[in-house]
């Protein structure tokens, strides 16, 4: 038995670190990643915080994900891209109140498939305004939903169930 435990070994939880302008943090916790980003001001452009973790095995990675922040009252976009280019969020630019004016919430959920260990991979997130109160503050919270064990281990527990079963067979014959 001892050796079926240690070839069951799954993906752990991935710790995500967030990049870009401003004030950044970076909080994970059994599977829960809060990544947060301040900038004021803002300037008058888009701007773009990258999101990153590294697969530490093969397999897919499954997360809920929640995009919440206060990126002012005119002229106010946020979006929330996958790092292979799939989009999320695309709001905006829209004036008070309408959302992601006067501040915003987005959840959903994302599985990036077929990653090798060492793969890193992870989110683009961001916005801007043409405000006065020229900010922008965001949160991502990233709950992983699966640690999905790499095809050859489960390729691995299948043929150590066989040699289980086989040797069993053989004792009561």
């Amino acid at each position: 038995m001892l050796a079926l435990a240690s070839v069951c070994a799954h993906a752990g939880p991935i710790s995500f670190t967030i990049a870009g302008p401003g004030t950044t943090s970076a909080t994970s916790s059994g599977g829960v990643s809060t990544l947060s980003y301040a900038l004021n001001p803002a300037g008058f452009g888009t701007q773009t915080w990258q999101v990153q973790g590294i697969a530490d095995a093969a397999g897919d990675y499954s997360f809920n994900w929640d995009y919440s922040g206060f990126h002012a009252y005119f002229s106010v976009t946020a979006f929330l891209n996958t790092s292979s280019g799939q989009t999320l969020v695309n709001a905006g630019p829209n004036n008070c109140c309408t959302t992601p004016s006067a501040g915003f919430n987005y959840t959903g959920s994302y599985t990036f498939t077929g990653l090798q260990a060492g793969d890193t991979f992870g989110f683009n997130l961001g916005g801007g305004n043409f405000d006065s109160n020229n900010q922008l503050n965001g949160t991502l919270t990233l709950t992983q939903t699966s640690q999905v064990p790499e095809p050859g281990t489960l390729a691995l527990v299948g043929l150590t169930l066989a040699g289980l079963a086989a040797a069993g067979r053989r004792k009561k014959a």
